[in-house]
């Protein structure tokens, strides 16, 4: 079977687990080497071990996204092994429930430095590899709460409204380079991601409650990558949704 994907190289933070792992293995089937981005070297080896136990390649790359120094040099690292960048998924991201007279200065600053500063700096040390490459993808995992605002999430609600904004204008920018940037919007994934764990989550599921999977935010991405050069999805919103017929195999 083709593999339209195959030889590419991508760069996914947050790529030791949940939706960023989902992300990664799914790229790494396409046959795209895979540079996994994270703070937790235990994470990123154990993730790339499990890529690798069925044929991908990958590179862990223990890396803080608020750090631009050691962002450079990561994807300098990712270059220097798999000689390209095509793709960045800007996924690390950190939440937590709190009211404004609650959070503390250094955790809003900590919010808004890893989920908005963060892609920033990912993104400007991923362009001039991408346009080397002579295009590519740059791809923003955001959150419905980016699109109204949540009672104990400001914090996380203002970075992640910025990302889709910071999208939108670099998307304008590196257009002439073949260079697409894309948001998706997510609602609720069954991780340990945000205010629950994924056991409490599950908890709810059992009483109506509808979740995302990882795997169709991997799918998603996926659909983003093997577009038409002719077009271009500037913002993908993904909800959970009833139970529908199984996909055509």
């Amino acid at each position: 079977m083709e593999q339209p994907l195959a030889g590419k190289v991508a760069l996914i933070t947050g790529g030791g687990s949940g939706v960023g792992f989902a992300v990664a293995r799914l790229c790494a089937a396409e046959g795209m080497a895979v540079g996994l981005l994270g703070r937790t070297a235990e994470r990123l080896a154990a993730a790339a071990e499990t890529i690798a136990q069925v044929g991908g390649r990958t590179l862990p790359l223990v890396a803080d996204v608020r750090d631009w120094p050691a962002v450079q040099a990561a994807v300098e690292r990712l270059v220097e092994r798999f000689g390209r960048l095509d793709l960045l998924v800007n996924n690390a991201g950190v939440s937590g429930r709190a009211t404004v007279d609650e959070t503390s200065i250094e955790r809003w600053q900590e919010t808004v430095a890893t989920n908005l500063i963060g892609a920033f700096h990912c993104a400007k040390a991923a362009l001039p590899h991408l346009r080397a490459a002579g295009g590519g993808w740059i791809i923003g995992i955001a959150s419905g709460a980016a699109k109204r605002g949540y009672a104990g999430l400001s914090a996380y609600a203002a970075s992640k409204a910025g990302l889709v904004l910071f999208n939108e204008s670099l998307a304008l920018e590196v257009e002439a380079d073949r260079i697409k940037v894309s948001t998706i919007i997510l609602g609720t994934v069954l991780t340990d991601f945000g205010t629950r764990t994924r056991e409490q989550k599950l908890a709810s599921r059992a009483a109506g409650e509808r979740f995302l999977e990882p795997e169709d935010v991997a799918h998603a991405v996926r659909y983003l990558l093997t577009q038409e050069p002719r077009a271009w999805t500037q913002e993908l919103n993904l909800w959970p949704g009833p139970a529908g017929p199984s996909p055509t195999r």
